[in-house]
């Protein structure tokens, strides 16, 4: 089975405002993930702790960039294989990943793609969770059109109270 691609679905703003030479950092080895957490280390970041977004590209490259940054930027606008945020704890020199999630509202992953972020963890070789420690279901209403966070099971639309899609439908 291919690896599903997703695409930017966020708001339009975004794309209008993007920042392309945003700072981004590709991650291919612990070494490299070292130096640019020292980058975006900062007082926001208690005990060692580093929280960033993060986007696996389509050659299932790990990016990151600043907590702030919009994951279409980190992407620099191309299609994902997953998206969210990704938190980095340091302790004795060594740096694992505590929490990671699915969480991106401009590309609205499924939790399906899993897979393919531990992959990409496993070959840079960082030490992490067995599936994401918080994970999104997003909808997209067929009614209005707004994207939807789908919470405690509830398929309903937030904006307009249509029944959601069980089935993920942004593509």
């Amino acid at each position: 089975m291919e690896q599903r691609k997703y695409r930017y679905v966020g708001p339009s703003w975004i794309t209008q405002s993007a920042n392309h030479d945003m700072p981004r950092f590709r991650i291919g080895c612990v070494s490299e993930l070292a130096k640019c957490l020292a980058r975006l280390s900062g007082p926001s970041h208690p005990r060692g702790s580093v929280t960033a977004t993060y986007i696996i590209d389509p050659q299932a490259q790990l990016w990151i960039a600043d907590r702030h940054s919009e994951h279409y930027d980190c992407a620099a606008g191309d299609d994902v294989l997953a998206a969210g945020e990704i938190v980095f704890h340091r302790l004795a020199g060594r740096i694992a990943i505590a929490e990671i999630t699915n969480q991106s509202t401009g590309y609205c992953p499924e939790p399906e793609c899993w897979p393919i972020v531990a992959q990409v963890l496993d070959r840079i070789g960082i030490p992490h969770p067995q599936h994401f420690t918080s994970s999104c279901e997003f909808r997209r209403c067929d009614a209005c059109g707004a994207t939807n966070l789908v919470k405690d099971a509830i398929f309903e639309c937030a904006i307009c109270g249509t029944q959601l899609n069980r089935n993920w439908n942004f593509a």
